[in-house]
This record gives structure tokens, C-alpha cells and sequence, in this order.
């Protein structure tokens, strides 16, 4: 192995044990106590490291919280109903991976409080995924799957905070099942766009 390959592997190394340290802080403490020094000394790295990688603490829980998000798909199968059991499928691994459940409720908090959190949070990371399964979503209407005054955006937030509650609330994971009945009921009944 190279010096160069050994760098390289420590460093891959040092990243993961950084954002681990990062999603363990995050849940014990909380957003706003959360301090680069705390990961450092919990991740065994000194802060220029983290600062080599990570220009402050907001891009550090990103992508701490970014590295534990699934894809979410958006291939086009030509089949509307399977694209959405795939969304919602992802929305469910999302609450069911133990690190985000454990971070998230300190992260909200937080959230709650500091609106420049919210909003770096909502650009870097809620935008870009909501965009993505709403392209799915246009796709099931195009075809005739969902009516046309289908309230995209609703859909994809009922999903969301319905898989939330039952995670981070009743600890329950939320099962293929449940992820193919609600889609089922958003095809028979989906949300619409108010008449204007």
C-alpha cells in the first residue's frame, strides 16, 4: 500500500468516526450545545481536521444527517404505483434508521428555535429530496394514477409525518405493508388542490 492509499484510508476513517461523533452529540446534546471541540474529542481527531473538511458546525450536521438518508428514488419504471411504494419506502427507511431517530428529536428542537438552522437545513437537505419524489409524484398524475388537482406537496408531507409519528413516537418501523396501504389510500383518495 502507497503512503499516499494509507492517507487516504485514515482519512476515510477520521471522516467516519467525525460524523458518528457528530449524530451521538447531536442526540445526547442537542443543535445549539453540539460544539466542533465535543466532536472532536469524542471522534479522536483534532479540530483542524474536522475544519479541513467542514467549515462550520451547520455543514458538519448535514452531512452527519445527509450520510444516513437513502436515496430517494426517481427512476421512471413506467409503473406509477411501484415509483410511489418507492417513495414512501424510502420516507420509512429514512425514521427507521436508528441514528436518525435518536438525532432527530434534539435536531427539531433546535429547529424550533433557530430559524437560520431551519432554513440552511430545509435548502441543503429537505428541498432537494422533497423535489425529487415530487417529480415522482407528477409522474403518477401525467399517467392517470393521481387526478390532475392532486396536492403533491400534501401527499408527500402526510406520508412523511405519518411515518414520523408512528417512528419516533411508538418506536414502531414502519413495514412495506403499511408503506403499500398508505400508498393504496392516496391513490383511491389523494389530497386536492383547493378550487380556486
Amino acid at each position: 500500500m502507497s503512503d499516499r492509499s494509507g492517507t487516504h484510508m485514515r482519512d476515510l476513517d477520521a471522516r467516519e468516526r467525525i460524523l458518528s461523533a457528530t449524530l451521538r452529540i447531536l442526540a445526547q446534546v442537542g443543535y445549539s450545545k453540539l460544539t466542533i471541540g465535543g466532536v472532536a474529542v469524542e471522534a479522536r481527531v483534532g479540530k483542524a481536521t474536522i475544519y479541513r473538511s467542514w467549515p462550520s458546525k451547520p455543514a458538519l450536521v448535514l452531512d452527519a444527517v445527509r450520510e444516513e438518508l437513502p436515496a430517494i428514488p426517481n427512476e421512471d419504471t413506467g409503473d406509477s404505483a411501484a415509483e410511489l411504494v418507492a417513495v414512501a419506502r424510502a420516507l420509512a427507511d429514512l425514521y427507521s434508521s436508528q441514528k436518525i431517530r435518536v438525532a432527530l428529536p434534539a435536531l427539531m428542537a433546535d429547529v424550533a428555535d433557530d430559524s437560520g438552522l431551519r432554513n440552511f437545513l430545509t435548502h441543503n437537505l429537505i428541498e432537494g429530496r422533497k423535489a425529487s419524489s415530487q417529480q415522482v409524484l407528477a409522474r403518477a398524475v401525467e399517467r392517470g394514477t393521481l387526478p390532475p388537482d392532486t396536492d403533491i406537496s400534501l401527499v408527500l408531507d402526510s406520508w412523511a409525518g405519518a411515518i414520523l409519528f408512528r417512528s419516533l413516537f411508538f418506536e414502531e418501523t414502519v413495514d412495506e405493508h403499511t408503506v403499500r396501504r398508505m400508498v393504496a389510500a392516496t391513490i383511491a383518495s389523494p389530497p386536492r388542490l383547493p378550487e380556486n
